[in-house]
């Protein structure tokens, strides 16, 4: 039996492509340092003119059900990037519609 991954999408909103890597990076080995293992997919719908960065987790809800280490996660990449919001939504493939905390 093959074991079926969902990732984790990371979605990064950075001032510039620089920022981008970095949080990038953080991010990664935020989620390897608590032992997550299933893939965080790391992508960027557009580069900000703002200043501000950004980090939005979404989490599918059959992950987030049964890893407390997912819930760690925001928290870490927070500690590390306290300028840039971070913020997680709970998806359902079945169900468009999601739930952001």
């Amino acid at each position: 039996m093959v074991e079926r991954f969902i990732p984790i999408r990371c979605e990064i909103l950075a001032p510039d492509d620089q920022k981008l890597v970095d949080l990038g990076k953080i991010a990664k080995a935020c989620a390897i340092d608590l032992g997550i293992n299933v893939p965080l997919v790391i992508g960027s719908p557009q580069i900000s003119r703002e200043t501000e960065s950004a980090i939005l987790l979404k989490i599918p809800k059959e992950i987030a059900v049964l890893n407390d280490e997912i819930w760690r996660l925001a928290s870490r990449i927070a500690c590390f990037c306290p300028e840039t919001r971070v913020s997680t939504q709970i998806c359902s493939e079945n169900n468009p519609s999601s739930i952001q905390l």
